[in-house]
């Protein structure tokens, strides 16, 4: 499961991380981060998704739904299973690439969301 997508997977993890310490060091240095500034690690994590796949985007949407929180798993449905109706229900949710990424990295902290998704899984990339 995800052979195809694992690169762009671990990227997007990687990226993430990066854009959440900056972040964190932002904060510790500035205070709360206000609308507007956008740190270079904000702006690498956006631009490498723009030019990802959108499915790719979707699988990533679908994994940090399901390592965000218990309430998209389903009862009754294995791991598999509730990704596989997440994936569908999900298909296209957003009506365009951008918008897709901008919800992605709207989530922090989005590379644990990501991992916790696939351990979820059961996936190890």
């Amino acid at each position: 499961m995800f052979a195809e997508q694992k690169d762009t997977i671990l990227e997007t993890i990687r990226l993430a991380k990066e854009r959440e310490e900056a972040r964190i060091a932002y904060e510790a240095e500035n205070g709360p981060k206000k609308w507007g500034v956008y740190l270079p690690e904000e702006k690498a994590l956006n631009e490498y998704l723009l030019t990802v796949e959108r499915e790719v985007v979707e699988v990533l949407e679908v994994l940090m739904l399901l390592g965000r929180n218990d309430e998209r798993r389903k009862e009754g449905l294995t791991p598999e299973e509730n990704y596989l109706e997440l994936q569908q229900e999900r298909y296209h949710h957003h009506p365009d690439q951008l918008a897709a990424v901008y919800y992605l990295t709207g989530k922090r902290p989005l590379h644990k969301f990501i991992e916790d998704g696939l351990e979820y899984l059961g996936v190890v990339l």
